[in-house]
């Protein structure tokens, strides 16, 4: 990933987007959008609908204008170069692909406009088609093939001029559970290969957290964080980052006892307890919990000798695992991951749900000032 600017491939600096809705209310689609990415990084762009992700795909690719800031590749403005002259390749939902013509041919259609010699441009499409998975479909017409197997002719389409940076928007939709894990990775391996830039728009969590170098999470036209995986899973900077990744519990509380090291936290009844980060008695304190931090059975060790009391109300079957959601005894709903290995439960079943102090990490803290304390 870029440590500086100058190290970026693409930025987005100071983006401002709105439009005007028919009925005269204005909508910021990208509000002071600063971005930079690093020339062979897979980037996701992961929000709700509405966030700004799609608009902001666009932009990059020259079929929406800025209001305001710039757009940069190799530290170049592009903002005046039209979509055709920009070294940019796009994967839209929609398809775009031509009707009347073969398979083949509409994934050969950049080289034949680039005028590449008859065999090169056969192979190409020979193996574009085999890394997506149609060989044997080169003479069919796309309303021959199903909606899926018409977006993978789209995406080997694209990415058979090897352009400097790929943009795809939710490409992979249309696609069956099974098939769609399989192109997440051969889109990894892709990008690896070519060693270019990819950059990647979806709504699937589990998606953006599979293939990404970094991700980029929106809501409202704003970067609500940019980070690895791993930062936006287990380190979320706010509570939207918080609860749309994966499955979180978050608990509110003041800060009740600073002792050892160790901060207790008063969540309405329910104590919470975390490392201690120079907290004060009375400051207020937003904690997260993933379901797998929680444990059904207590720990060797001296990490895990915290519980809190659930009784289950539904148990959901997910595979390997199981999902107790259940209520503490304040009335707060919470979701705990059981391992079959834990045993089996019930509806009903009162259980206890071990973690680590170092487990819950801070959403949000009202620090008292010195005065206050005093």
């Amino acid at each position: 990933m870029p440590d500086s600017l100058s190290e970026a491939y693409i930025r987005i600096c100071r983006g401002f987007r709105q439009f005007t809705t028919p009925e005269g209310s204005v909508i910021k689609a990208l509000d002071g959008v600063d971005i930079s990415i690093a020339k062979k990084e897979f980037i996701t762009l992961l929000g709700p609908s509405g966030c700004g992700k799609t608009t902001l795909l666009k932009i990059i690719a020259g079929f929406e204008n800025l209001d305001e800031g710039d757009v940069l590749i190799d530290n170049e403005s592009i903002v005046a170069l039209p979509a055709h002259k920009r070294p940019v390749n796009t994967v839209f939902q929609s398809y775009a692909l031509f009707p009347h013509m073969a398979i083949e041919d509409n994934v050969g259609y950049g080289l034949d406009v680039a005028k590449v010699n008859k065999e090169e441009r056969n192979q190409r499409v020979k193996e574009a088609l085999e890394m997506v998975g149609l060989s044997g479909t080169e003479k069919r017409i796309p309303s021959q093939l199903s909606g899926g197997q018409q977006q993978r002719v789209a995406l080997a389409r694209a990415i058979i001029n090897r352009p400097k940076l790929l943009l795809l928007d939710e490409p992979l939709s249309a696609l069956d559970k099974n098939l769609r894990l399989k192109m997440q990775l051969e889109l990894k391996r892709l990008q690896t290969e070519l060693g270019i830039c990819f950059v990647f728009v979806t709504h699937d969590q589990e998606e953006a957290l599979t293939m990404s170098d970094r991700i980029v999470v929106l809501n409202g036209g704003k970067v609500q964080q940019m980070g690895t995986p791993d930062e936006i899973y287990h380190t979320p900077k706010n509570k939207f980052v918080a609860t749309f990744i994966g499955e979180s519990n978050l608990f509110n509380g003041k800060v009740i006892l600073v002792e050892n090291h160790v901060a207790v936290v008063d969540c309405d009844g329910i104590k919470v307890f975390c490392e201690e980060d120079n907290y004060r008695v009375g400051e207020s304190i937003e904690l997260l919990l993933r379901p797998e931090q929680f444990s059904l059975k207590p720990a060797m060790d001296q990490g895990l000798t915290h519980g809190i009391d659930m009784t289950v109300d539904e148990v959901v079957f997910v595979g390997a695992d199981y999902q107790l959601h259940g209520k503490l005894v304040n009335g707060q709903t919470v979701t705990a991951l059981a391992r079959r290995s834990d045993g089996s439960y019930h509806v009903g079943d009162k259980v206890t749900l071990y973690y680590q102090v170092s487990a819950p990490h801070i959403i949000s803290l009202e620090r008292k000032s010195e005065r206050e304390v005093a």
